[in-house]
């Protein structure tokens, strides 16, 4: 496997392999992903609707599902791997790590949140939150994500539509 430096995500981007996308957001070796402004939060027994707003107080012992303003369609010789921002890490919020993009998948990513630090955190539409790396395969898979994906084409933070049996 070989991780794709600013060069090979520049040009997946300018093909259309990222809606939305912001060129200041690539770096030498992944792609800032941004906050789309929309947003679900756990409730006591179920997911609050879906809402939509420019700014948004985390609060600790919450858990929120956000997801981002781009609408990546990954390639389906290639994965990819969303890690938090050190920056974001570094106010307490926490990504809990349900971050793998499978080939062949398309849509907005969806942002599993927790504030770890006791105070409040209020974050802004278009906040840099994670970073997406990309890993092309030695090989295509035999079946994509496309095929056999349940979250392929969302455009909202989704919940989970239950464990695959």
């Amino acid at each position: 496997m070989a991780i794709w430096n600013d060069k090979r995500i520049y040009e997946w981007i300018n093909s259309g392999g990222v809606e939305n996308a912001d060129q200041i957001c690539i770096n030498p070796a992944s792609l800032d992903l941004r906050w789309s402004g929309r947003y679900r939060i756990a409730g006591l027994n179920d997911w609050n609707e879906q809402e939509d707003c420019d700014s948004l107080l985390l609060v600790h012992g919450a858990f929120y599902l956000l997801d981002t303003l781009e609408y990546v369609k990954m390639p389906d010789n290639c994965v990819g791997k969303l890690f938090l921002k050190s920056s974001a890490g570094r106010m307490g919020i926490e990504h809990l790590h349900a971050g793998y993009v499978d080939p062949g998948f398309e849509g907005t990513l969806t942002l599993e949140i927790e504030l770890r630090v006791r105070w409040p955190i209020t974050i802004e539409r278009g906040a840099r939150l994670v970073q997406l790396t990309i890993e092309e395969m030695v090989d295509r898979p035999a079946i994509p994500y496309a095929k056999v994906g349940r979250y392929s084409g969302q455009r909202v933070p989704t919940r989970s539509k239950g464990l695959p049996k």
